[in-house]
């Protein structure tokens, strides 16, 4: 799809470091990490400035009662959902999540 992926964070620890570390322009975060979850890591990242993101879950309405304003694919998902998702995220600024 044309992007180059700067990191694969496996933790939530991982995920916020790798975040400082490499400044992501877009961050698709899969809402259950090791060690944590993806939403905290995105919480916690969030903090220092806004970076376009979107979460990827299994469990939809669950990403959804913890931050209702998300944009969330739900897995399993194809290109076009990924596509739909970037173009959203992308197009966001100054969101809280």
């Amino acid at each position: 799809m044309g992007g180059v992926i700067c990191a694969i964070s496996e933790t939530q620890a991982d995920a916020v470091a790798d975040a400082a570390k490499y400044r992501p322009d877009l961050m698709i975060v899969d809402a259950t990490l090791d060690e944590g979850s993806g939403i905290a890591a995105v919480d916690e990242i969030l903090r220092g400035g806004h970076v376009s993101h979107f979460f990827v879950t299994g469990d939809r309405a669950r990403v959804l009662a913890v931050v209702p304003d998300a944009i969330v694919v739900q897995k399993p998902f194809a290109q076009c959902d990924l596509e739909a998702a970037i173009a959203r995220a992308c197009l966001v600024e100054g969101r809280a999540h």
